[in-house]
């Protein structure tokens, strides 16, 4: 093994491990990204030698992110599980750490309780916040009975209150021990025709206490590094005529669809296919706009001498993207895996010819770092506004004292225009739930949007 680097430690760093000592080990890192939320973690292991096995679990594209952070800077060997297929036998390591992705991990459960981990490290929490995928079911299987836990992301909330119940209960299960208390206290729950909906928000203020007073580390980038803003701008898009009577022709037919139908004598069913609807006219919204947006762009980099990072989301759009930039691009989506993507990252990071890098909201949205990007761009709405915030962060440059900028491309006159007004409404509560700021906003984007459109109709 190499001479191990020296890490640099800062106040901020060390608040926050004294904060997971205190909570003995069973703590939410909700550090903003690019704070060292991976330092923060590997030092606590390091400072509790007795704490071991320990393992990472992390979305794929992190895995070698934290094998050589761990050896580098605290020289701890790592373990990285790939496949599906464990090993029959039990193999014995001197060193303390696995690391595996969130895909795998049902499949090494009972090789990592065999191998008697004590101490996960659930890095991107998010990933288990439903409580019906393999993520979940596998991690609460995995933390069972166990001393420590500690669960990382900077934005754990990206939606509504109620994604948070699942990392609190397996964090402090005494605390939060049951979801139709937690629900009807800080869910704003509302009778449906099929049963209790729990999209809402209420008793925020207090939520975020309690999660502070009990569990959570939380501190923004601007209090610890400085205040180093988003300037966000909104930048509308025309679509073509043509384009644009096809777009219309698809929003009128469903509006007219789902004028017909009474909302209170909706089901599930229904609802799952008017959210396929709106999905449809997302998508067709962002098509049409595509040939604009590539002339947006071209003037971009025409008029700029840096690089830009572009967030898309289907396949379709991003192959557009890849065809007109081949050659001064790199692409990372869901089939670009492993390292891969760990190449492609450190491509649009140190080569001066690739100017553009384009990434799946899911795929590029957490871990990677592209701070060498002089803004980001994000071709399509997503529906949930912490997904987006972590796209953005993606291109923080810690050694940089300008702001972040951020454009919105959105097509002109369609559901991406009200999609983005609400999503910025949205952020609001996952502000004041992590923060504790007094910005409130209680709709859901589903039934916002939803009444948006039929306004319009």
């Amino acid at each position: 093994m190499g001479k191990m680097t020296e890490p640099e430690k800062r106040d901020y760093q060390e608040k926050a491990i004294r904060k997971i000592e205190h909570f003995k080990g069973r703590a939410l890192l909700a550090y903003e990204m690019r704070m060292g939320k991976t330092f923060i973690a590997l030092q606590w292991l390091k400072n509790n030698p007795k704490i071991k096995p320990a393992v990472v679990v992390c979305p794929e594209i992190g895995k070698l992110h934290w094998e050589e952070k761990a050896l580098r800077y605290f020289g701890i060997r790592s373990v990285v599980l790939n496949g599906e297929s464990p090993p029959k036998r039990k193999f014995i390591h001197s060193d303390r750490l696995y690391i595996l992705n969130w895909e795998i991990l049902q499949y090494w459960v009972e090789f990592l309780k065999e191998a008697q981990v004590i101490a996960p490290i659930l890095d991107e929490v998010h990933y288990i916040k439903e409580r019906r995928t393999q993520c979940y079911k596998a991690t609460k299987k995995l933390v069972k009975g166990l001393p420590y836990l500690l669960a990382l992301g900077g934005t754990p909330l990206k939606s509504r209150p109620a994604e948070l119940f699942n990392i609190l209960n397996l964090i402090r299960p005494d605390k939060y021990p049951s979801f139709m208390k937690y629900a009807f206290r800080y869910c704003k729950p509302e009778h449906r025709p099929w049963g209790w909906e729990f999209k809402g928000a209420t008793n925020l203020d207090e939520l975020h206490n309690n999660m502070s007073a009990w569990c959570m580390v939380r501190m923004l980038r601007k209090d610890a590094m400085g205040d180093l803003p988003k300037d966000r701008r909104v930048v509308p898009i025309d679509i073509d005529m043509s384009r644009r009577v096809e777009y219309e022709e698809a929003e009128h037919n469903f509006i007219t669809w789902l004028t017909k139908r009474s909302v209170t004598r909706a089901n599930k069913a229904k609802k799952a296919e008017r959210l396929v609807q709106m999905g449809y006219l997302k998508r067709l919204a962002a098509l049409s706009k595509m040939p604009n947006t590539l002339k947006w762009i071209d003037r971009w980099l025409a008029k700029k001498s840096g690089k830009l990072a572009i967030f898309a989301i289907h396949k379709e759009i991003i192959q557009l993207l890849h065809h007109k930039y081949k050659g001064q691009c790199v692409v990372v989506d869901g089939s670009v895996r492993g390292k891969k993507r760990h190449l492609a990252v450190k491509t649009f990071q140190t080569d001066k010819k690739c100017r553009v890098f384009i990434g799946n909201t899911k795929a590029a949205g957490t871990v990677i770092q592209l701070s060498k990007a002089k803004a980001a761009v994000i071709i399509e709405m997503d529906w949930t506004p912490g997904d987006l915030t972590q796209c953005e962060d993606r291109i923080f440059d810690e050694n940089s004292n300008k702001s972040m900028r951020i454009y919105y491309l959105v097509a002109r006159d369609t559901i991406e225009h009200h999609l983005c007004e609400i999503l910025q409404s949205k952020q609001d509560v996952l502000s004041e739930t992590l923060d504790g700021s007094k910005k409130k906003n209680r709709l859901s984007i589903f039934d916002e949007l939803q009444r948006k459109l039929l306004l319009k109709g």
